[in-house]
């Protein structure tokens, strides 16, 4: 009876630890947004633009710049992944979108790059906001968790995508 309760004590410690680990960690991420936004002619145009563009290469964008991405075969997982989540809002009808669906499609594409080098995961990162920038997304994507290098403007909740100076000048594309 002793060592039972000594391993229910061990468990019941363990969970409360678990537990507050877990509660630690949900804090460092935002909230999802609960918006919902409109699939525009203009918007789809802008994504169509985004897909098509030769991703991944190496730029000067502030805070740190991209070196490129290290092989052909990373190069293809990455762009396959912010593709696929460009795919996926395209496919819609032209119907309002949930933040909440964005955000879990870019779960997914971040979590086909999560092998990759901190670089292109960082790339990779840049791209799923431009992605809910376009879209017109103001609140968090709930994803990713900055530090002060990455301020975000005044009224959003994600840091503006590499290479744009506010949220209504974006880059140019292409």
């Amino acid at each position: 009876m002793r060592m039972f309760l000594i391993i229910c004590g061990v468990i019941a410690l363990a969970s409360i630890t678990g537990f507050g680990a877990l509660g630690q960690r949900a804090a460092l991420f935002p909230t999802v947004s609960t918006e919902t936004v409109q699939l525009t002619a203009v918007i789809r145009a802008r994504l169509r633009s985004l897909k098509a563009e030769h991703k991944f290469q190496p730029n000067n964008y502030p805070p740190l710049g991209y070196v490129g991405v290290e092989t052909s075969e990373e190069e293809k997982l990455a762009v396959a992944a912010v593709d696929r989540v460009i795919d996926n809002i395209l496919g819609q009808h032209n119907a309002p979108i949930a933040a909440e669906k964005v955000s879990a499609l870019i779960g997914e594409g971040m979590q086909q790059v999560d092998q990759l080098a901190t670089e292109d995961r960082d790339r990779t990162a840049g791209y799923m906001i431009e992605i809910w920038y376009i879209l017109g997304f103001k609140g968090a994507t709930g994803r990713f968790a900055y530090g002060s290098a990455y301020p975000r403007p005044s009224g959003y909740g994600e840091p503006l995508p590499p290479g744009w100076t506010s949220p209504d000048h974006p880059r140019r594309i292409g």
